[in-house]
């Protein structure tokens, strides 16, 4: 080893410092664990006063369940979160294919259930910066852009390469996304399923009160929603195949609006753009296994989901809560990257992870179909949960993981 290349000893080292490798950072952190936060990135840097900038809004949001919101809380995050970012979800408006432009085919109401309200939605920035800000104060190492070059398993350790550090440590945390170099390097391969559709993402401000309905719109291989915002804004989240996609894109932001305007039938009134129009291919990709001995995958690069259902963030939290959960019932003397220990938290997490990637390909699946048989049995599906009282209960209690 270079004398320029230390050597740092810990107990995890977490590669992403995204939204999950962050919250894995902190939480790790507040059970005492020695943690190495690395990236290939900086930290985002947010200008002063952005959280009173009214005119500058993130095209990047999440649907926060309450459970993730109220877990943010336990680990000092979600105080950092400005209110004025932070819009409510109250309730859930859903059109099937073959009732677009009339009422809803189902209406979801957070007090349907005795709630409050069925999770809210945040922008990226807002979280990330708020991660940043309880990261400076925890006891984390923090190496950014430092793009991982080597890992090598050894007995009970790995140890992570990086261009200025050698970091040894009994868990390795691969946090780093669809794209996962961790995943890559242990020759963990996974099952990809391409959509074959692109997302449309940008804001509108609009005329018509949104009433914090998150407002979803299905078609025949074609989802939209109008998800609420503040400051009388939506965020639009618009699934198509990629040759209607790609003509959409090279719209004028005006005529864009007026094509997502007439699409829902003019739900929000006029629909003014906001900021840029961004441009993601769906796929879902999950990896045939989670662990290794010493090394954990979390987040998109253990299961990538379909945007469709808003939970790929809320599923990486969960990878993180039962990390952590477990790792206080973990015997003393038994390491953190036991791969015992890690193939049983990865058992714990098989389940949430199936339910998910079903729904999602499963409503896709079903609403893909040009048959008129298939739309009329989606709708009439939808029809009936919407005329009964306790399976929307069930819905919203699923949703909200309440």
């Amino acid at each position: 080893m270079a004398a320029d290349k230390p050597l740092i000893h810990t107990d995890a080292v977490i590669v992403g410092a995204g939204l999950v490798g962050l919250t894995a950072a902190i939480a790790l952190s507040r059970l005492g664990k020695k943690v190495v936060l690395t990236d290939t990135k900086p930290p985002p840097l947010l200008p002063d006063g952005w959280a009173e900038d009214v005119t500058h809004w993130d095209a990047r949001i999440y649907a926060l369940t309450n459970e993730s919101m109220r877990w943010l809380s336990d680990i000092g995050v979600w105080r950092h979160v400005p209110d004025s970012r932070v819009t409510p979800i109250a309730a859930m408006h859903l059109w099937a294919p073959t009732n677009r432009h009339i009422a809803p085919s189902l209406r979801l109401q957070a007090e349907d259930a005795h709630l409050a309200q069925m999770g809210c939605i945040v922008e990226s920035q807002a979280l990330m910066q708020a991660c940043w800000q309880v990261l400076a104060d925890e006891n984390v190492t923090v190496i950014t852009e430092a793009p991982a070059q080597a890992m090598q398993q050894s007995g009970r350790v790995v140890r992570l390469t990086l261009p200025a550090h050698e970091i040894e440590a009994q868990l390795l945390i691969g946090a780093d996304g669809a794209h996962s170099w961790v995943r890559a390097q242990c020759g963990i391969a996974s099952n990809t399923v391409d959509f074959e559709q692109t997302a449309l993402v940008t804001n509108y401000l609009v005329d018509c009160p949104h009433g914090n309905i998150a407002r979803q719109w299905f078609g025949v291989h074609e989802t939209l929603a109008l998800l609420p915002m503040p400051q009388q804004q939506v965020s639009l989240v618009w699934a198509l195949p990629h040759d209607e996609a790609k003509v959409a894109q090279a719209l004028s932001p005006e005529a864009l609006a007026s094509q997502v305007r007439q699409r829902c039938g003019s739900v929000s009134g006029m629909l003014r753009p906001s900021g840029p129009v961004m441009a993601f291919p769906l796929v879902q990709k999950t990896a045939h296994a989670m662990t290794l001995p010493n090394v954990l995958l979390l987040g998109d690069a253990a299961h990538q989901v379909h945007p469709m259902a808003g939970q790929g963030v809320n599923l990486g939290f969960q990878d993180v809560q039962v990390l952590c959960r477990e790792l206080r019932q973990l015997p003393a003397l038994k390491p953190i990257g036991d791969a015992g220990f890690l193939r049983h938290v990865m058992r714990m997490r098989q389940p949430d992870i199936l339910k998910m990637h079903t729904l999602t390909r499963g409503l896709d699946a079903l609403f893909a179909r040009p048959e008129a048989v298939w739309t009329h049995a989606a709708l009439l599906g939808l029809r009936g949960v919407e005329n009964s009282a306790m399976l929307k209960r069930f819905l919203i209690r699923t949703a909200t993981q309440e």
